[in-house]
């Protein structure tokens, strides 16, 4: 367990947590985007939370993958790799924050810029040069976030997922310079 603040701390995901893993990203994913898929999400989350996926994910050596607990309370997933840089465009020396998600109950409190500032504080213990992050076009109130904590837009793309809206499949990457 990694404690962030007293109200804040992350649990390092096990394979064994894949079930619990599962049924969390059907509440947290889905509130925020079902209304993007046909399928209300179904095939993206059986893609990314799969046991064969996680599997792949936790063996990586640059992989950090964690339950965001708040109060004691499981509220949502972190992870972040490094290094890595994204294919689309070069960003030398740096991590990717991979996913960060959060119950809708915890937004606006702070938890997410608590977050982000351990990703930076982690980076920065790395020697690492940038983190980068890829946000939705669709979600603008995401991309004034990553904004507001120091983030710009570095390139747009269309993600290729069939059952992803054409009209919601804009995504960006951003950067920060540590």
């Amino acid at each position: 367990m990694i404690s962030i603040s007293t109200d804040l701390s992350l649990k390092p995901l096990k394979l064994e947590d894949q079930a619990l893993l599962f049924a969390l990203m059907q509440t947290v994913y889905k509130t925020a985007y079902q209304d993007f898929w046909t399928d209300q999400g179904d095939w993206y989350l059986d893609l990314c939370y799969n046991s064969e996926n996680l599997k792949k994910e936790l063996s990586r050596e640059r992989s950090h993958y964690f339950f965001v607990e708040h109060k004691r309370e499981i509220v949502g997933i972190l992870k972040y790799d490094f290094p890595f840089s994204p294919r689309e465009v070069e960003i030398p020396n740096a991590m990717k924050l991979h996913r960060l998600y959060i119950d809708q109950s915890v937004h606006g409190t702070g938890v997410a810029k608590e977050l982000i500032d351990y990703v930076e504080k982690i980076a920065k213990e790395n020697s690492l040069d940038f983190i980068w992050l890829e946000a939705m076009v669709e979600k603008p109130q995401a991309k004034k976030f990553y904004e507001k904590m120091g983030y710009e837009w570095v390139y747009t793309y269309q993600l290729d997922f069939e059952r992803l809206l054409p009209e919601v499949r804009g995504i960006q990457i951003m950067k920060k310079k540590l």
